[in-house]
């Protein structure tokens, strides 16, 4: 399981594309500001983990926008540009991968002149993160100005941008980011990429770094995260149903390697819900026809955004038709058993189990007896597989136990966070 699954490139054109659901008047900001971050840091002369850290942080930046009450505007947005970053960072810090991007993120709209001395990654790397925020700054506020003015022909946008931008070196930005804006100015391609088709990041990044189905399980637990910081009410949510479903698919049978896609599959299954509003995530009673027909939505996003990325294409079905039912009454797609294999199967029950049993600001989770009642009237209906809920009731300790170790973890990285 340690050779390549899929690519990085293609895992961050996926989370770009999810930032993008939160708030549709940000498309492209973030894959805008990851290909300049790259470009700059690769014309700054740095190494392939800089280059790296710089296009992580840069899809990223803007991570901690997603907890808004409401969605906002790239003007807003960029009004609270301190706090914002300052949450993503917040968001990110004691993730093992992310800590160095969560570093860079921490700092990336302070103006050079007013970076500290030294950081918590110690003097050395602490100068090499500065130089990679600085790098940042520069990349989100170049994109900025050519979102804010959709229409205007990219190349009538360059002196103006590149006037702005000098006009700060050495305080603003650092003296190296803005000599590699520098370098890279005259190349009208670059302009057109920026402006037009920022998804060719991938041409640049394709090589960067293959992704072994390990590492790929713990990028998308990172994502996982994000997802389930829109809401309290859903905190732990993705790291149950992840845990819930990795464990009935070792109790079914299923090859490591597939337990580890199912566990991918449960951190990404409520991906689509990013376009959910939080006045319907967080509203604790019945919702209304038109809040439920907004919630039928996430399931297909979540489906579209996984199927482009190579290697999850069974990962996709798993995670999109977490609500189908076996009667064919489910949403979006209305499937029925013949179109549902075992991992839709694990994963309709992995859904619903985790989010009975899991504590709620506005509820305790359903004891042991309650739940299983629950379980055996889907199954009843037709919604839900006989042979997975059986599975899960004879070895309910073990699944519970699993669910709830990795919700509570899930759940005290939000609310520490939160303090």
């Amino acid at each position: 399981m340690t050779g390549s699954f899929t690519t990085l490139n293609a895992l961050l054109e996926a989370l770009a594309r999810a930032m993008n659901l939160v708030n549709p008047q940000l498309e492209n900001h973030h894959q805008q500001t990851a290909y300049l971050a790259f470009l700059l840091a690769r014309a700054a002369g740095m190494d392939e983990l800089s280059q790296e850290r710089a296009l992580c942080a840069a899809l990223l930046h803007d991570v901690g926008s997603i907890i808004s009450e409401e969605q906002e505007s790239l003007e807003e947005i960029e009004r609270q540009s301190i706090q914002v970053t300052q949450m993503g960072a917040q968001i990110l810090f004691g993730i093992p991968e992310l800590e160095a991007v969560a570093e860079i993120i921490h700092y990336c709209q302070l103006p050079w002149n007013q970076y500290p001395a030294s950081c918590s990654m110690g003097d050395a790397e602490c100068v090499q993160l500065a130089r990679i925020s600085s790098i940042v700054h520069l990349a989100d506020n170049v994109s900025t100005v050519l979102t804010m003015d959709p229409e205007a022909p990219v190349l009538n946008q360059m002196e103006k941008v590149r006037s702005a931008v000098a006009a700060v070196r050495g305080k603003v930005y650092s003296a190296e980011a803005v000599d590699a804006f520098e370098a890279l100015y005259p190349m009208e391609f670059f302009w057109f990429d920026m402006k037009y088709h920022p998804s060719f990041l991938s041409f640049f990044t394709g090589a960067l770094r293959s992704v072994s189905l390990e590492r790929a399980a713990q990028l998308t637990q990172v994502v996982s995260h994000i997802i389930d910081y829109r809401s309290s009410f859903t905190a732990m949510h993705s790291a149950g149903v992840a845990a819930s479903a990795e464990a009935l698919a070792r109790l079914a049978g299923m090859t490591p390697e597939e337990q580890l896609m199912m566990r991918i599959a449960g951190n990404l299954h409520d991906v689509g819900k990013l376009k959910v509003p939080r006045s319907i995530l967080e509203k604790p009673g019945k919702l209304t026809d038109a809040e439920f027909n907004v919630v039928k939505e996430h399931p297909y996003y979540t489906r579209v955004i996984l199927m482009d990325i190579p290697g999850f294409e069974r990962i996709a079905d798993w995670a999109g038709y977490h609500h189908e039912k076996l009667n064919g009454r489910g949403y979006p797609f209305h499937f029925g058993g013949d179109r549902l294999d075992l991992g839709c199967r694990i994963m309709a029950v992995a859904d619903i189990f985790s989010a009975i049993t899991e504590e709620r600001p506005y509820r305790a989770g359903m004891p042991r007896e309650q739940a299983q009642k629950v379980l055996l009237e889907n199954v009843a209906s037709g919604a839900t597989c006989e042979g997975i809920t059986t599975l899960l009731l004879d070895h309910y300790d073990q699944v519970d136990t699993a669910r709830d170790q990795a919700a509570r973890q899930a759940g005290k990285r939000y609310f520490d966070s939160m303090q």
